[in-house]
Parts: structure tokens; sequence; C-alpha cells
């Protein structure tokens, strides 16, 4: 089959990885569909941890044993046991022929199973075929299987002069809503919501996903170093289980139904933010979103945990008196890419971190 095929059906499984990203974490979002005679027959993603991987999935709606049939799924079938057992040995049970893949998984313990070497030893063809956008769709996941820590994403509203809120810090609404869909799509697509205890004193968001008019719940992570956060904040009855980290001198209080509590040793006065990062990754994480104000924002680019920037930019002027988005210096890295990105009236700057310095920062201690 040519390259051109093998990545048009390759694409295609990436649509349905996507169906499953933000919702599988520990596990990766993948995607599968089966070919035969050119003709997808099967398409399946992977639904969430626990649940059957794609492949497994697939090869259950399928007819018994059909012949030649050609497999081609996102990233490289697991090889080992989880929570469920090896795609591999559903593959080779089912009789596939043939299994085209686009990434080769940077699990270690993929890896030293050698998914090729056991599938060629059952007389199956493998191909890994690279695609540009699957391998940017497995970013996150990279960088978590190779550093431990998660792939963080902030997000930042401004005005043209840099302003993010009013005076004194006053609400107010800043970009368009082709801006806010924007947000609550990666909130969609992310593991876990980063946000600050001053964020929820003060805006009282909900921190979900609306989309479509449809309202999903997030699991949100907090940062409360003095537990000051209330239990009718409107995001612990609207996000999924939620995780506060909080300072390690403090005695815990009652807690919060539906909370996790993270003790965290402090730096002049702030939570450590590597203990935090670190953990959220220990938690199987692989996409930080966060949404918070520009404190965690600024110190979270100054110590270089930051892999994607977005920046909202809107056409208007907020003064001299309004609060600003850059109270420290800022951009304390070059960024590896800026891409500019019209949003209506509005505009997106995306920026990316180079990965190799971010990844020998996560990796100390």
């Amino acid at each position: 089959m040519s390259d051109f095929m093998h990545v048009t059906f390759l694409l295609e499984a990436l649509k349905e990885a996507k169906r499953g990203r933000g919702y599988c974490s520990p596990n990766p979002a993948v995607g599968a569909v089966a070919v035969k005679d050119n003709q997808i027959i099967a398409s399946a993603w992977h639904q969430g941890a626990g649940s059957p991987h794609a492949e497994q999935r697939l090869l259950s709606q399928m007819p018994s044993h059909l012949s030649d049939v050609t497999l081609y799924v996102t990233l490289e079938p697991c090889n080992h046991w989880g929570k469920t057992p090896p795609c591999v040995d559903a593959i080779v049970n089912y009789g596939i022929n043939r299994v085209v893949y686009a990434y080769k998984d940077t699990n270690p313990v993929v890896r030293a199973n050698d998914t090729p070497a056991y599938l060629s030893r059952h007389d199956i063809e493998v191909i890994h075929h690279p695609v540009d956008e699957i391998n940017t769709f497995y970013n996150s996941y990279r960088h978590w299987t190779l550093t431990g820590a998660p792939w963080v994403t902030a997000k930042l509203a401004q005005s043209l002069d840099g302003k993010i809120a009013g005076k004194g810090g006053k609400r107010l609404q800043i970009t368009n809503q082709t801006c806010a869909q924007f947000t609550h799509e990666q909130r969609h697509t992310c593991d876990v919501i980063l946000t600050t205890a001053s964020t929820i004193l003060h805006d009282d968001p909900m921190l979900n996903v609306r989309l479509k008019g449809a309202e999903q719940s997030k699991p949100v992570a907090i940062i409360d170093r003095q537990l000051l956060v209330h239990p009718s904040a409107k995001v612990f009855q609207y996000a999924g289980p939620c995780h506060i980290f909080y300072d390690a001198t403090i005695s815990l209080p009652q807690p919060i139904e539906n909370c996790t509590y993270h003790p965290i040793n402090c730096d002049d006065e702030r939570l450590n933010l590597q203990s935090v990062i670190k953990k959220l990754g220990e938690l199987g994480y692989h996409d930080v979103w966060v949404e918070a104000g520009p404190a965690l924002f600024n110190a979270l680019h100054q110590e270089h945990f930051v892999n994607q920037t977005f920046i909202y930019i809107a056409p208007i002027l907020l003064g001299p008196e309004a609060t600003s988005g850059y109270p420290l210096p800022f951009v304390p890295l070059k960024p590896d890419s800026i891409q500019w990105h019209p949003m209506d009236d509005n505009m997106l700057l995306s920026m990316l971190w180079a990965n190799d310095q971010l990844e020998r920062v996560c990796l100390q201690g």
C-alpha cells in the first residue's frame, strides 16, 4: 500500500484518538481503524484507564478472523499487562495480517518488550510510519514518559497594554467569545486544570467544560497554601476530583468532599512549584492546563515549567491603573517557536518552549 494511503488511514485513526483526549490518563489517548480492500471496516478509541484499549475495542467489533486486514493505530500497540491485557496478544489471536503505527511508544516498558519483534515472530507485517500531526499529538505523552512531569500549558488574556483586569484586580471580560470557546476546548483536552486559591476566591469560577450546550467536569488542582478556599466555592460543585496543594506545616482541617490533599514544602512563603508539578506527574496527568492570575503564570515561566504558552490579546487599552499581567520579568527562555492565530477581532499568540531545556529542568531532583 502507498505512503499516501498509510497517512490517510493513520489520520483517520488520529480522529478517533482525539475523541479520548483528556479522559485517558494515566494512559495515552489512542485511536485505531481496521482496513480491508482499502476500506475502513471498523474504528475505535481508548475511552479511559481500565477500559479496553483502542485495538481491543476495534477487534471486538469485527467478524471473527477476517483475512487480509490491516490495523492502523496512532501509537505502537502495548505489549504488557496493566489494567487490561496486552494489545499484541489480541492482534495475534485475531489473525491481523499487518499493523501500521505512527508513533513509537516512549514508555520504557513497551520499548523493552519490543512490539514489532513480537508481532513479526507471529508472521504479522509491522510498519512504523511516522506522521507529523500524530507526533505533535503525543508531545505531552512523550514529555511525561521521559521526565515524569506533565506537559504544562499556561494561558493569559490581556489588553494591548498588557493589562488583565481593572483597577484593584476588578474582573473584566477582556477577550471575545472565540477565545472563550478556545479555552473550553483546551479544558476538554487537558487531563487536569491547575489554578490558585486566589483565583477561586476572587473569581469563583466553575472550571468545567461547556461546549455545544453540554457540560463536563474535569479534575482540578488548586494551589492553596493556607487552605483558604471555602467548601461553597463553585469549583467543588462543578469539577471532577480536586487536588489541593497546601503548606506542609499547616494542620489539615475537615477535608472537603471529593478532594485529595497534598502537603508541599514552601520556598519563601510560596509552595515549591517543582514539587507541585512533580506530584501532578506522579498522579498520572500528562496535560496540565493552567488558568490562574499573573503570579502563578509568571512563576511557572520563570522556573521553566511551561511547555506551551497561549496569550490572548484584545484590541483594547485599559490604562495605567488597570492590573498588569506582568508584575515580574517575563520570558526567561527564548521560545522554540512563535505562532499568531486570528481569533475574530482578537489575536492568539502561541509560544512553544524548547523541550530539551525543559526536560533537564524537570528531571532535577
